[in-house]
C-alpha cells in the first residue's frame, strides 16, 4: 500500500510537466505545419524562426535554402532591413545614459553642418528622428536611400550630404511620416558623437555586449558572415537578386543578422541587461503618446494589445520582430523573398505565429497577383489594339492624316509622360519602383516601349505613304 501511494504522489508530481511537455509538443507541430504551409503558399525559398520566452528559445527552426544553394539554419545571415532601426535607437539610448545625447537637443548640435529649410519651423531634435516626426518627406528620403557606390567608410557622411539642404514638408514633431532617412542621420550622430565609424561603434557597444557574434553593420563584415544575395518576386515567383547592399544604409536598414543573435537582442529587450537602466529600456518598450504611431525606434499597433515591433524589408529580404513585456514572449521570423505588394501577406505568417502560441487558429492570407495580372492585360491589349490600328493603316489607301498624326503624338507623350505620372500617382522615385516591384517596372517598361513605338511606326506609315503618292502623281 506504501508504494502504491509513494506512486500515486509521483505521478500527481510529475503529470502537470508531462501535460505540459505535450502541450509544447503540439504546438511546435502546429508552427512547424503553418510554417511550411505559408513557405510553399508564398514560394519563400527559405526562412528561419525563433520564438523566445521567460529567457529561453523555446522554439527555432529553419526551411529551404538560400541562393548559392546551402541550407538555412538559425547562424544564416540574413540582410534584416528596418529591423536595424530598433538596434540604431538602443545605440542612441547608450549614448543618452552616457550624458553624450540629449534626446530633445537639436540635432545640429551633434551634426551641424547638415542644413535642412525650416522657413521659421522649429529645430529637428534626436527625438523626433526617432518618432519618425522630423518633417522631412519619406519621397525625400528615397533620394538618397537603398543605394549602390557608396564609400565603406564615409557613406553615410556621403548620404547625409546628399540629403542636406532638403526642405522640411511639416513641422518637426507634428506628423509621424515613415522614413529610413531619420535614421540615417541618427547613424551620422552617433559617428560623430563617438568618433568611431557607425559599424565600429555598433560592433564594440551593441553587438559585442549581447552577445550578437554574427551581427554586422558593414557589407565586408557581412560578406565573411556569409552574405549572398536574396530573391526578388516576379508575380509570386522567386528570382535571386544582385545581392544589393547600401553602404550608407545600416543604420535605417542594411545590417545583416541571424536568427540566433535576434533573440538575444529580443531577450535583452524583454529582461534588459547591463547595457541600459530599467528606465531607459522601458523609454524603448513604451508605446508613444495616443494619436501616436511610432515610440523610440518602435511600431506599435493601433489596436488591440499594444506590444513592440518592427518589421524590415530590402529588395531581397525580409525580416520581422515582436516582444510582449507583459507576457515574456517575443520572435523573429526571417525570409529571403520580398516585393512590396506581397507585405500584407508576409505579416500574416507572424500573426499566426502568435495566434499558435495564444492557443488560437492562425490564418494565411492569400497572395495577391492581381496587380501584376491586371497589367500584363493591359499590356497585351494594348500589343494587340496597337498592330491592328498599324495593320489598319497600312492597308488603307486613304487617311485621315490629321486623325493618324495625333494619334502618333498621343502614342509618344504618353510613352514618354508614364513614369512620371506613375511615380506622382504612387509618391515614390522610379528607381524604388525598380527595386520593390521589379515586375511591376518591367511591365511598364512594355507599355512604354508598345506606346513608343506604335506612335513611331504611325509616322513611318505616313511618310510611306506620302512617298508612294508622290511617286504615283509624278508618273
Amino acid at each position: 500500500m506504501k508504494k502504491i501511494v509513494i506512486g500515486l504522489f509521483i505521478f500527481l508530481l510529475v503529470a502537470p510537466s508531462l501535460t505540459v511537455a505535450a502541450q509544447d509538443r503540439d504546438t511546435a507541430q502546429q508552427i512547424e505545419t503553418f510554417m511550411k504551409e505559408a513557405l510553399e503558399e508564398y514560394r519563400i525559398p527559405g526562412a528561419s524562426l525563433a520564438i523566445v520566452h521567460n529567457g529561453q528559445t523555446i522554439f527555432q527552426d529553419s526551411w529551404g535554402t538560400m541562393s548559392d544553394g546551402s541550407a538555412v539554419t538559425e547562424d544564416t545571415t540574413f540582410l534584416i532591413g528596418s529591423v536595424s532601426k530598433p538596434l540604431t535607437s538602443l545605440a542612441i539610448m547608450a549614448l543618452v545614459e552616457e550624458g553624450r545625447v540629449k534626446l530633445d537637443e537639436p540635432i545640429e548640435a551633434y551634426i551641424p553642418w547638415f542644413k535642412y529649410r525650416t522657413d521659421g519651423m522649429k529645430s529637428i531634435t534626436v527625438r523626433h528622428l526617432l518618432e519618425q516626426t522630423s518633417g522631412i518627406s519619406a519621397y525625400d528620403g528615397l533620394k538618397v536611400t537603398d543605394q549602390r557606390g557608396r564609400d565603406k567608410e564615409k557613406g553615410i557622411t556621403q548620404a547625409v550630404t546628399e540629403l542636406s539642404g532638403v526642405e522640411l514638408s511639416r513641422v518637426p514633431g507634428e506628423a509621424y511620416e515613415y522614413n529610413s532617412a531619420n535614421y540615417l542621420l541618427l547613424g551620422a550622430i552617433i559617428e560623430a558623437v563617438s568618433n568611431q565609424s557607425f559599424a565600429a561603434y555598433m560592433d564594440t557597444h551593441i553587438f559585442s555586449p549581447l552577445g550578437m557574434n554574427n551581427t554586422t553593420a558593414n557589407y565586408e563584415s557581412a560578406i565573411d558572415k556569409g552574405f549572398v544575395p536574396g530573391f526578388h518576386s516576379w508575380v509570386g515567383r522567386p528570382v535571386k537578386g544582385d545581392g544589393l547592399y547600401d553602404q550608407s544604409g545600416a543604420p535605417y536598414g542594411y545590417m545583416t543578422s541571424t536568427a540566433s543573435d535576434l533573440t538575444q537582442f529580443i531577450n535583452f529587450m524583454l529582461n534588459g541587461g547591463e547595457l541600459l537602466t530599467e528606465q531607459s529600456l522601458e523609454q524603448l518598450q513604451t508605446a508613444p503618446e495616443h494619436g501616436k504611431r511610432y515610440g523610440l525606434g518602435w511600431h506599435f499597433p493601433r489596436t488591440g494589445n499594444t506590444y513592440p515591433y518592427h518589421t524590415g524589408a530590402t529588395p531581397e529580404y525580409r525580416s520581422e520582430v515582436f516582444f510582449i513585456p507583459e507576457q515574456n514572449l517575443g520572435a523573429v521570423l526571417l525570409t529571403n523573398k520580398y516585393h512590396e505588394l506581397e507585405a500584407v501577406s508576409y505579416l500574416s505568417i507572424m500573426e499566426g505565429i502568435r495566434a499558435i502560441m495564444n492557443g488560437e487558429n492562425p490564418d494565411l492570407a492569400q497572395l495577391d497577383g492581381s496587380t501584376q495580372w491586371i497589367t500584363l492585360g493591359v499590356v497585351i491589349l494594348l500589343a494587340i489594339v496597337s498592330f491592328l490600328s498599324l495593320f489598319r493603316l497600312k492597308r488603307r489607301t486613304t487617311i485621315n492624316k490629321k486623325l493618324w498624326v495625333t494619334m502618333g503624338i498621343f502614342s509618344i507623350t504618353f510613352a514618354v509622360g508614364l513614369i512620371p505620372l506613375f511615380t506622382y500617382s504612387v509618391g515614390v522615385s522610379w528607381r524604388t519602383v525598380g527595386l520593390f516591384l521589379p515586375d511591376i517596372e518591367f511591365l511598364i517598361q512594355c507599355l512604354i516601349a508598345i506606346l513608343a513605338i506604335h506612335g513611331l511606326l504611325i509616322f513611318l506609315i505616313i511618310a510611306v505613304k506620302r512617298k508612294k503618292q508622290h511617286l504615283n502623281i509624278s508618273r
